[in-house]
């Protein structure tokens, strides 16, 4: 008895009692509430696991990136319903970032109607719901584009209206698969070739055409691919036929209101944590950029932003997790995420709620920590490395 009350003055033995006493509580906590929803599915005649996601959906959804049909299973509609929240996060998160760049940067502009209405966006933006947004894009912005029939022509081949763009689709898409490839392929290189000048100058001090090859490999490969993927398949360009263009494939309003919506919301964030990440910057440095003979334009390139962004990185991290998860008020327009369609249509036709929330949510889980890991791998690579 004496030995275990000298054990327990010990800090390090007391917190692994403790801490096992929690991990025991929560495991007794899980049992107990898995034990009585499956007592209660029961009860109610619900079956249990995993074998609906192999049954015939049969849901229609208006826009779809994957091989997805009617007929296709409800596991299909499940990652077709992921593929479009990635989607719109990705494409979101890209555009509110450059958005709120260019806010944050004019928030702090020294001509004073442009930092005006920088401060007013920002300050409204962030004392509105997401949702007035998302509502306001849908029914106060894309339901007042024309019908079909005077559809707005872009070049011909595209058309706008009230039922979403309509693009022409390329007949053989495989093509384009290779031209995606060599995009990568020179986005590659020129990062290699930006790490090797960058390792030349440090060492020799004598600089590479970083610039020269950049424009090359990230502009002028990229745009022959495209053109020869362009010229080497015939295009399905859509055709009005009766009330509505038959042929191509249809951005859906749905789609442009959900991105419009979180662009505009989540650039008046990160268009404050830019401004508080480029005053965190010492004074001194753009002053001394400047006796150099810098213009403002580099020093903000070149001696700011670098240094901001290690002030910048973790609360972007949360702005791009909101984006993820803000994505889900696509439901509120029935936009088809993986919460429209999984959560809605298919908890509806199968009754497996426990099982489609449980993997809604591990969706947002995996995609979030990827996020997260992808974010805090690029904040230890700009650190500040000291001895």
């Amino acid at each position: 008895m004496t030995r275990a009350l000298a054990l327990l003055n010990d800090k390090r033995v007391r917190d692994v009692v403790y801490q096992a006493a929690l991990l025991l509580g929560l495991a007794a906590l899980t049992v107990f509430f898995v034990r009585n929803a499956s007592e209660n599915m029961v009860k109610a005649g619900i079956a249990s696991g995993f074998d609906f996601l192999w049954r015939n959906s049969g849901i229609d959804v208006p826009f779809v990136l994957t091989g997805y049909t009617r007929s296709s299973t409800v596991l299909d509609l499940f990652w077709a319903g992921v593929a479009n929240t990635l989607l719109v996060t990705v494409v979101a998160i890209a555009l509110a970032t450059a958005l709120g760049f260019l806010v944050g940067i004019a928030r702090l502009s020294s001509h004073w109607l442009l930092s005006t209405i920088a401060g007013a966006y920002i300050e409204f933006v962030r004392n509105i719901p997401l949702l007035f947004f998302v509502l306001f894009w849908y029914f106060g912005v894309i339901a007042a584009l024309p019908a079909p029939r005077d559809s707005v022509s872009v070049f011909g081949v595209a058309f706008l209206n009230n039922r979403g763009l309509t693009i022409p689709l390329p007949e053989a898409p495989g093509v384009f698969r290779w031209a995606v490839a060599a995009i990568l392929l020179s986005w590659i290189a020129q990062a290699l070739v930006a790490a090797w000048a960058r390792r030349r100058k440090e060492r020799t001090g004598q600089d590479a055409p970083v610039v020269a090859v950049g424009v090359g490999l990230v502009l002028l490969l990229p745009a022959l691919a495209v053109t020869w993927a362009s010229l080497a398949t015939g295009w399905d360009v859509p055709v009005l036929r009766g009330f509505n263009y038959r042929g191509g494939f249809v951005v859906i309003p749905e789609f442009v209101a959900l991105l419009a919506a979180l662009v505009t919301y989540t650039a008046g964030f990160i268009a404050e944590i830019v401004r508080g990440g480029i005053q965190a910057v010492p004074r001194g440095q753009t002053e001394a950029a400047a006796a150099l003979g810098l213009r403002p334009g580099r020093i903000l390139r070149l001696v700011v932003i670098p240094q901001a962004l290690r002030v910048m990185i973790p609360p972007l991290t949360n702005q791009y997790l909101n984006v993820l998860k803000n994505s889900s008020f696509g439901a509120a327009i029935a936009y088809p995420d993986v919460v429209s369609l999984f959560m809605g249509s298919a908890l509806n036709n199968t009754g497996q709620a426990i099982e489609i929330i449980a993997m809604t949510l591990a969706v947002y889980l995996v995609i979030g920590l990827a996020v997260s890991a992808f974010m805090n791998w690029y904040n230890a690579r700009i650190a500040l490395v000291t001895r």
